[in-house]
């Protein structure tokens, strides 16, 4: 039995790494739907705000300065964990360096 990671895109599933199967190899699918992981939260006035200004940005020296005015990150979020946990649930891989 093979586990794999896959991502349905434009009707099709596509695995987030090759699977060794014979070309034309009939398989079965039991499709499990990862949990996301963290809880959806309603976004403060602020952050609202704070996003807005983001989309209007129109230069990178803008942008710079808006996000050197956001105020700092919670501790109780690592973010790389959050990174590295929504690639992990998407199956998204770093493409291989040429």
């Amino acid at each position: 039995m093979i586990v794999a990671n896959a991502v349905y895109h434009h009707g099709k599933l596509e695995p987030s790494e090759p699977l060794e199967l014979e070309e034309g190899q009939e398989v079965r699918l039991q499709i499990d739907t990862p949990q996301p992981v963290f809880q959806k939260r309603v976004l403060t006035s602020n952050e609202l705000k704070l996003i807005e200004r983001l989309k209007k940005a129109r230069s990178l020296e803008e942008l710079h300065n808006i996000i050197n005015s956001a105020p700092p990150i919670s501790e109780e979020v690592d973010v790389l964990q959050a990174i590295n946990e929504t690639r992990r649930q998407t199956g998204f891989r770093v493409p291989d360096q040429e």
